[in-house]
Parts: structure tokens; sequence; C-alpha cells
């Protein structure tokens, strides 16, 4: 298992006002919304640090039992969980008037940014790994919340501070669970 807490992400945000955008849906922002998302980007920006486990099992010591969405030919998976923690809330709630008239699809969008950014680095690190192995990876495939019991006894999450409520949602709620699949690269003809 490894653990990688406090790592820096750039939250994007022309990304995070598309996506206020979408959810508001409007084609522009007004100027004092396009305003209040750099703000508070900048203002999260400082403040979000990342944490995931993640761990590497090869097919035939896979005891995680997912293979929905798998490719054909894998060798090995690598499962994490992500979280962002509920920095977020802290920071609306500290910091209202710079989140402004639209702070829910602010803060989701942010989230949503802070969290794809987090899988990119996850990507990146596990495509290193696997091309040591003369592998690739495969997309991201994030886990319905129904498999969050089931991944939490392979990767231990009290590492970087989730718990699983009784729902079965993690808590803080801007956390995700996934799986890449490791699939071996073809061997050049000579």
């Amino acid at each position: 298992m490894r653990k990688i807490k406090n790592f820096k992400i750039n939250i994007r945000t022309r990304e995070v006002s598309r996506i206020v955008r979408k959810l508001l849906n409007m084609e522009n922002l007004p100027i004092e919304t396009e305003e209040a998302v750099q703000k508070s980007c900048f203002l999260c920006e400082k403040v979000v640090k990342p944490a995931v486990v993640y761990d590497t099992f090869s097919r035939e010591n896979t005891i995680f039992p997912f293979e929905n969405n798998a490719p054909e030919k894998w060798i090995a998976l690598s499962p994490y969980i992500l979280t962002i923690g509920d920095v977020l809330q802290h920071q609306y709630e500290e910091n209202k008037d710079i989140f402004g008239e639209h702070a829910v699809q602010i803060i989701s969008a942010i989230a949503a940014d802070a969290l794809e950014q987090s899988k990119n680095f996850i990507h990146k690190l596990l495509s290193e790994d696997a091309h040591d192995e003369n592998c690739e990876l495969s997309r991201n495939v994030e886990l319905p919340e129904h498999y969050n019991n089931e991944i939490i006894k392979y990767l231990p999450i009290e590492k970087i501070n989730l718990s699983l409520g009784e729902d079965g949602k993690f808590i803080p709620a801007n956390s995700v669970a996934g799986i890449y699949y490791w699939i071996p690269l073809k061997k050049r003809k000579k």
C-alpha cells in the first residue's frame, strides 16, 4: 500500500468557470460571478491538499472483486481511494463574501476540478510504474459507491483521514475510489 498526502494540484479557473456555467445553465457568467470564481480558485488552490492510498495487485493475486469494464488482457490492477477532504466547506464558512451568490456551484466546480487533477496525478504516477513493467494503463474506472465497503478492506482509509458512513459513502464527501488496469504493451517485431 502506498500513501501520498498533501500533494499540490493546480485548480484550473477556466475549467471551473465552464463547470459553473454548465451547472447554472448559462452561456456566459455575469462579471461578478466570474470574479467570484477567480477569487475562489485562487483561495482554494492554496489550501486544497489531496491525499490518496493505492496499491497494485497482479491478476493472479487479485483480491479485489471488481472486473466490470475491465480490458481483455489486463495483468494487474491498481485500486485507489482519493480525497480532497472538507477544506472547501471550511473555506466557504470563513470567506462567504468571496464565493458570492453562486457559492454552491462554485464549490462543486472546484471540487470536481480538484478531484480530476488529483486523478491525473495518480495516473501519472501509476503510468511510470506500469511503463517500467512494459505495460500501459487503462482509462480510469471510477467505482460505484456500493463497492466502497469492499475496497476499504484492501486500502486503509484512515491513513488519509477518511471514514465510511452507514450509507456506504465516504466522509468527507469529496472523495472517490477507482481502478486502473495494467495492460501489457505489444512487442514490436524485428
